[in-house]
């Protein structure tokens, strides 16, 4: 049966979860196929191409999730916040291969249209709602590039000397989903302001 773009793409996602952004090449992955390099670059013209595919298919339960989401636009930015995050955590290096090979394609700037439409039907211009997105996404990258790159979490010890820090500590790790959860919260309430002082 001829190679499939499709089956090339899910091949280099498991290749990624098992070796790294690092270590991944193009080589490894046609030596996993079983095939030459030409038939590999039959379906993707580059590595790039080919990451840009992979961070494609990461993201799209993202996506749909959020298609999905009822409520208002906040509650479909938190679904879409928590979602990144999640599919972000599910794959070795994901925060680094989202931010760096992430480019929509013709189905991606699609849904992305929708929702500007809906936020559009609920007050919020496009720029806001782009920019909105675009602080959201920003945020849990960031956020997941440093839970991925400490996985046991960052080791805070406090003493006598650092009593506002200990309180502060105190309740919960971080970075945690507690954590990650009430940031997110702030973001909209701020987001809520913006839209409010713009009225």
């Amino acid at each position: 049966m001829p190679l499939q773009r499709d089956q090339v793409v899910r091949a280099a996602l498991d290749l990624l979860d098992e070796v790294g952004l690092d270590a991944f090449t193009t080589r490894a992955l046609t030596d996993r196929l079983g095939v030459q390099r030409g038939a590999l670059y039959w379906h993707v013209k580059s590595k790039r191409e080919l990451l840009t595919a992979v961070a494609e298919l990461i993201t799209r339960p993202v996506f749909e999730d959020m298609d999905a989401a009822t409520g208002d636009w906040a509650d479909r930015f938190a679904v879409f916040a928590h979602r990144l995050r999640e599919v972000m955590l599910a794959h070795r290096d994901g925060a680094r291969l989202i931010a760096s090979h992430i480019q929509p394609q013709p189905q991606g700037m699609r849904r992305l249209e929708a929702n500007l439409a809906r936020f559009a039907e609920q007050g919020i211009t496009p720029e806001l709602g782009a920019r909105f997105a675009d602080t959201i996404a920003s945020y849990v990258t960031g956020y997941v590039l440093q839970e991925q790159a400490v996985p046991s979490g960052i080791d805070i010890t406090t003493d006598e000397t650092t009593p506002l820090l200990a309180q502060a500590f105190a309740t919960s790790e971080w970075p945690s989903t507690e954590v990650f959860t009430a940031s997110v919260r702030t973001i909209i309430l701020g987001m809520r302001a913006e839209i409010a002082a713009r009225a």
